[in-house]
């Protein structure tokens, strides 16, 4: 094998080992916004910006604060945390972020989710997170106003906790998005595969009329990331690598 046949070779021997394993290509975490979490800023990397809206009455609204004062523990002390109260105000907040891409097939995202008391207020008080195919909603995973947390109205089977939950989303295929989360209250798993009707492209953090009176019902969100597999075009080059190699044997 001459020098060229050998370097082609190294490269796909590159692809290979890159191919098995999945790279962090989008990150972002409170301690990123010092200057303040705001409509249109946007910190980290690999994200769009956030839209941040409000309506209702009452008291509607984001900040960076530490979960422990929600009694939320295994959270940084300078996390994403939403407010909407009170009961009846029709108070709410939605913060929208879009990835930077759509996630391909094997990658995944993931949020870290915090909550201690639930949303109270029957139904209505609601806290949680949504993820999108273009501008529609896909998946949501919510509290309400007991002990249960839902994916797409399925109650997943934890209870009550306070430990941080961290929530990871794969696209498997065009049409499947397998979903994996830890129990707030440390006593096991969940997972589940869903069906869908494309690429997951975004996500929305959401609070509405939560039950006055505690910071305990504030839900905390932080650590933000995409991991992606290498690009199927990069794989091609294993076969130009085995193409270059037989000709340089005949």
């Amino acid at each position: 094998m001459n020098t060229k046949t050998q370097a082609v070779a190294l490269a796909a021997f590159s692809v290979v080992a890159s191919a098995s394993q999945a790279a962090l290509v989008a990150s972002d975490n409170g301690s990123n916004y010092g200057g303040g979490w705001t409509n249109g800023s946007n910190g980290g990397t690999g994200f769009g910006a956030w839209q941040i809206a409000t309506s209702g009455g009452g008291f509607a609204g984001n900040f960076i604060g530490n979960p422990s004062s929600a009694g939320i523990s295994g959270m940084n002390a300078q996390s994403f945390g939403l407010y909407a109260n009170p009961q009846g105000s029709g108070a709410s907040v939605t913060a929208t972020r879009a990835f930077g891409a759509a996630l391909g097939v094997g990658d995944s995202f993931s949020i870290q989710w915090g909550i201690n008391w639930d949303g109270d207020n029957g139904a209505n008080g609601i806290k949680g997170f949504r993820l999108r195919i273009g501008a529609t909603d896909v998946i949501t995973v919510q509290n309400a106003g007991n002990s249960d947390i839902t994916v797409n109205g399925s109650n997943v089977g934890f209870g009550y906790g306070t430990a941080a939950m961290t929530w990871t989303f794969t696209q498997t295929s065009a049409t499947t998005v397998s979903i994996s989360a830890n129990d707030r209250d440390g006593s096991g798993t969940y997972s589940a595969n869903l069906t869908v009707s494309g690429y997951l492209n975004g996500f929305s953090l959401f609070a509405s009329q939560l039950g006055g009176g505690t910071d305990n019902r504030q839900p905390y969100f932080n650590n933000f990331a995409i991991d992606a597999v290498p690009a199927p075009g990069a794989l091609a080059l294993l076969g130009v690598a085995g193409i270059v190699s037989r000709r340089r044997r005949r």
